[in-house]
């Protein structure tokens, strides 16, 4: 098991946007795309973005997300090919001073930083208005669906990630959001994710883009649930330093980067699962278990 020393992590409010709401103003729509993608209870008191695909909550002095939930299902999965319309990165028009993808240009080259999504490009697809059709690049693409999508590449749900060894293929990130696509939610299992990015101490930010104002995190975090036969939670969280460090990369096994959600929420200040009372909670939260998942290990 990895060990890692606790840390205190400076915060800050949301200020300044134009589109996050509380739940209590959002309307019938929005509060019913909330409840299914925030899982267990949002783990912050702050206004959200609230998308087909997911919830977000943007920091905008961080100028990246704080974090997203999102709900997998199979059909989620059905996201058109990343090319043409669908591969363009998008302003998010509720967001006051978003960033653009300019903002992120020439970053791999000099830093090797790429574009990362939060809410995962593969996770934007499906049917979801249930009338029959999908986004799709031929003629017959649903609009609404469509939306998904462009939503799904709005620049509010990109955080700068290392693309060689981390977010790239066969990096840590990249693997974990394989394994839970093609080895959990391909079973046909439903699975609802917290992702975030930490920044440890605000002294020593290491900020990009021409204004030297978007924050790259140090740490990243994944909090993955899917449901028990009784519909109770079963939950790993993944914890993985900002590194493009390829030492025997193809061995290195993303078990080995599981906390305690405990653990996660003492370096985060984040409280998930608070709707569940402290009972509940304690036995979610306290200890890593892996007998839900041994299964979709091998």
């Amino acid at each position: 098991m990895k060990s890692y020393l606790v840390v205190f992590l400076i915060f800050f409010s949301s200020k300044g946007l134009l589109g996050q709401m509380s739940f209590s103003d959002l309307d019938q729509e929005s509060k019913a795309l909330y409840l299914e993608h925030v899982y267990g209870g949002q783990p912050d008191d702050d206004s959200v973005l609230v998308r087909n695909a997911y919830v977000a909550n943007y920091d905008s002095e961080l100028r990246i997300p704080n974090w997203c939930a999102y709900h997998i299902t199979k059909d989620y999965l059905n996201t058109p090919t990343r090319t043409n319309r669908f591969k363009k990165f998008r302003e998010d028009p509720d967001v006051a001073d978003p960033v653009s993808d300019d903002d992120y240009d020439g970053l791999f080259d000099s830093l090797g930083y790429a574009r990362g999504h939060l809410a995962p490009y593969k996770i934007l697809g499906g049917d979801r208005d249930d009338d029959g059709r999908y986004a799709a690049l031929d003629g017959d693409s649903d609009v609404d669906d469509d939306l998904t999508v462009f939503q799904g590449n709005y620049m509010s749900n990109i955080a700068p990630q290392l693309h060689n060894g981390f977010n790239g293929s066969g990096g840590l990130w990249f693997k974990t959001e394989r394994w839970v696509q093609d080895k959990v939610v391909s079973e046909s299992v439903d699975v609802w994710e917290f992702s975030g990015g930490l920044v440890i101490d605000d002294r020593f930010i290491e900020t990009v883009g021409p204004n030297n104002d978007i924050a790259v995190p140090d740490l990243y975090y994944k909090v993955v649930i899917k449901e028990d036969s009784n519909g109770q939670p079963e939950v790993l969280v993944f914890l993985f330093p900002h590194s493009d460090n390829k030492d025997d990369i193809e061995e290195r096994d993303i078990f080995q980067f599981l906390v305690s959600v405990d653990y996660l929420e003492a370096i985060s200040g984040l409280d998930f699962f608070n709707s569940f009372s402290k009972e509940e909670q304690s036995k979610i939260e306290a200890n890593i278990d892996l007998s839900g998942w041994t299964q979709y290990m091998q």
